[in-house]
């Protein structure tokens, strides 16, 4: 379920037609881990985008944030996956 950090009580108003609004890349790194982006429509000019890891049944959010327009969330949930692949490459 995703939700809404600014009005968490909405997310738990979700209605099935809004999933098809997510949009998700995967990238799977050495190690069997996996860099999931997640990104969804909240609200008219309101999306979030976070980032997971996954590591067989374990996950783990990295980050998470807001953006004000599809294309931002998008560049911002890259933006955080790059830093990511970076860093493990270090």
């Amino acid at each position: 379920m995703i939700l809404d950090l600014e009005q968490p009580q909405r997310a738990m108003h979700l209605a099935l037609p809004q999933w098809s609004a997510a949009e998700v890349l995967d990238t799977p790194l050495p190690d069997n881990l996996t860099l999931r982006a997640l990104v969804c429509r909240l609200a008219a000019g309101r999306w979030q985008w976070s980032i997971l890891s996954f590591d067989g049944d374990c996950g783990e959010l990295i980050s998470i944030g807001i953006a004000t327009s599809l294309k931002a969330a998008q560049m911002a949930a890259t933006s955080e996956i790059t830093k990511c692949v970076e860093n493990a490459l270090e």
